[in-house]
């Protein structure tokens, strides 16, 4: 009979779990580029994740039991397992920004950050004060190769080991363009090409801070082959909202069945201790 109440209690503190990413999920419908997470569950014996244990010979007076153990098989439970991102572009907008940049198919833009280079599809870009082309969170955009040193070479930084491939727009007072390439131009002179890349396998991807993500493996990097960027547009959220409030609302009533399957547990056990102990 214990065992009902914990199969009712794991799989409402799952659904606990669930609520709070789509609620993340949710938040997150403006957010640029956000790509949203999805939960994988996992269901098992609680004997097969057990160690396996020697055999207990019994040395008393022999139960109907020893000849068939149940050793815990009667046990089923479910777990958070992890969750993964899905990867879904996300609509591209409209905006007549020159800085802004969206990614058509795949891809990713490289950026430099304290803790080492991350990706990003976010391409709202701007000037920071010293002229280098960074993100909204001030992380400059790498080039694909070292900048033009004639025009778009940056300025040493201290402790910046991508500063080579800093892109500087300091002294240009051209419109820049940008071409479906990458390729960063000011007027009709080649000023750098963003670093755009795509990844053999994404989900060897996590997420950081600031729509950034890690990619640990080197060996997953590859060259951009369908992806193609869009000036003046954004990618928005792939979040669909409605999709979102259906599962919220079907993760909120098996949280609800749940619980009421351990007030059932529970009322069970009540009896099972206050009446049948009488007989």
């Amino acid at each position: 009979m214990a065992s009902g109440i914990w199969t009712s209690t794991s799989g409402a503190a799952v659904q606990a779990q669930n609520v709070d990413m789509i609620a993340n999920n949710l938040a997150n419908g403006d957010t640029l580029a956000f790509k949203k997470d999805l939960p994988t569950f996992k269901e098992y014996l609680a004997s097969v994740e057990r160690e396996k244990e020697g055999v207990d010979v019994p040395h008393g007076q022999v139960k109907d039991k020893d000849f068939y153990p149940i050793d815990g098989k009667d046990q089923s439970f479910v777990i958070l397992d992890g969750t993964y991102t899905n990867f879904r572009q996300g609509h591209l907008r409209v905006t007549q920004g020159a800085l802004d940049v969206a990614m058509d198919g795949p891809g990713f833009l490289e950026v430099s950050t304290p803790n080492g280079a991350r990706y990003t599809r976010q391409g709202s870009l701007k000037l920071a004060a010293d002229g280098r082309l960074v993100t909204t969170d001030g992380h400059p955009v790498l080039a694909a190769a070292p900048a033009n040193t004639a025009v778009g070479a940056a300025a040493p930084v201290q402790g910046a080991p991508d500063a080579a491939r800093f892109i500087n727009l300091r002294d240009i007072g051209k419109r820049v363009s940008i071409t479906p390439e990458g390729e960063l131009y000011a007027g009709d002179e080649l000023i750098a090409r963003l670093n755009v890349v795509e990844f053999q396998n994404l989900n060897g991807l996590r997420k950081a801070a600031g729509q950034l993500f890690l990619n640990k493996d080197p060996a997953n990097v590859v060259a951009p082959q369908r992806t193609q960027v869009r000036q003046g547009m954004l990618e928005t959220s792939n979040v669909n909202p409605v999709e979102e409030m259906t599962n919220l609302i079907r993760a909120n009533r098996l949280f609800e069945h749940d619980l009421k399957a351990m007030k059932t547990m529970g009322d069970l056990m009540g009896r099972e201790v206050n009446d049948i102990g009488k007989l």
